[in-house]
């Protein structure tokens, strides 16, 4: 097992403070509830950009609900003079874990960590020649995992500093997701690589998985593999699966998050059909046990849009199926984006948001 560790890496210090209040079924005469102050950045959803390579770095936009409108470069905003250098990186992977945002950026660039609230930095992992990150997944209060293109690295949460490369993959790794004991990761070259949270070692591989990980309220992990889509059970490692109307492609060719994601509410799975590349025009939703509802796709872009990379998610707050596009071609073309709200059971369109400038989206990231 090897051992890395970042030089010069300063520890980052978590300044955090919440109010919390707690309504009593017989609260004394005169008692009120004190209800919580909302953070600036809490009720919407974030969109990870990449950026126009080559003419500073991506950014972090947000959706805010009460406005219905978009608030770009709010990161850059919140901190100023910091950014996600060095501009040759790609801003790629955004999650939430622990009340904050990670924001990874792939191309030897940094993983950056800032409170979801307030988009304040609360620690960073620089941009190094060492290592080309993908993907993060947190365990605990104090680690984490980073797929890059060498592997899987466990990650120091209180320090910020890589550890150690997990045994049992190799090469490009990208998506992970934690359920129950488990912790699935996709492989290029092992496919789903499914470890022991307990100890990180290996309880399975399974072979030509293409795209994951999404999870369901009824704890299923969804995967695609050639023609069919999968439900892993993460207690027994148990699976089964129904065949998809069209084959998935991998997402390597330029890594990007698998264009795959779940209700939080029922289960239904969604997901893209796109190019190895990104790109697509139809989305499928499966309801769980329902093979007909692929017979035909969920939803379809608008005439001259495109998908560009893992552009859907799902929206608990309004049960919305949130996606976006780019207009067809190129150069100029990249300036129209729209986001599109729609309902996540009949697939019929809510709302629609134009916006501009070189953002390149490439996914959601949802409280």
């Amino acid at each position: 097992m090897r051992i890395t560790e970042f030089k010069g890496i300063a520890a980052a210090v978590v300044l955090s403070a919440a109010l919390f209040s707690c309504k009593k079924d017989s609260a004394p005469v005169g008692e009120q509830e004190v209800n919580p102050v909302k953070g600036k950045y809490e009720d919407g959803f974030f969109i990870i950009n990449e950026g126009w390579f080559g003419h500073g770095t991506g950014s972090v936009s947000f959706f805010d609900a009460a406005s219905a409108s978009l608030k770009d470069s709010i990161f850059q905003k919140e901190n100023p003079g910091k950014g996600f250098e060095p501009a040759s990186s790609t801003v790629q992977f955004g999650t939430m874990f622990k009340n904050n945002l990670y924001v990874v950026s792939k191309a030897k660039g940094p993983v950056v960590v800032a409170d979801a609230k307030t988009m304040k930095e609360v620690g960073r992992i620089p941009g190094s020649s060492e290592y080309d990150w993908r993907a993060f997944v947190g365990i605990d209060d104090n680690n984490g995992l980073l797929s890059s293109s060498d592997g899987i690295y466990l990650v120091n949460l209180k320090t910020y500093k890589p550890m150690m490369r997990l045994l049992g993959t190799k090469g490009q790794t990208g998506d992970m997701l934690k359920a129950e004991n488990y912790v699935y990761a996709l492989s290029q070259s092992d496919g789903a690589v499914i470890y022991n949270v307990s100890d990180y070692s290996v309880a399975k591989k399974i072979k030509g998985v293409t795209l994951g990980f999404a999870r369901t309220p009824n704890g299923k992990v969804w995967y695609t593999a050639g023609k069919y889509l999968y439900q892993s059970d993460p207690k027994s490692l148990a699976t089964d699966s129904v065949e998809l109307p069209f084959t998935p492609s991998t997402t390597w060719s330029t890594w990007y998050a698998s264009p795959i994601t779940a209700s939080s509410t029922e289960n239904t799975v969604f997901l893209v059909k796109a190019n190895s590349w990104g790109g697509g025009k139809t989305l499928y939703r499966y309801v769980s046990g329902n093979k007909a509802s692929l017979d035909q796709p969920f939803v379809t872009t608008p005439d001259k849009q495109s998908f560009y990379k893992n552009n859907l998610g799902y929206y608990a707050k309004t049960d919305e199926l949130v996606t976006g596009t780019v207009q067809d071609g190129f150069g100029a073309n990249y300036l129209v984006n729209k986001l599109y709200f729609y309902n996540a059971k009949t697939g019929v369109l809510n709302k629609t948001i134009t916006y501009g400038e070189y953002y390149f989206p490439a996914m959601f990231v949802f409280h």
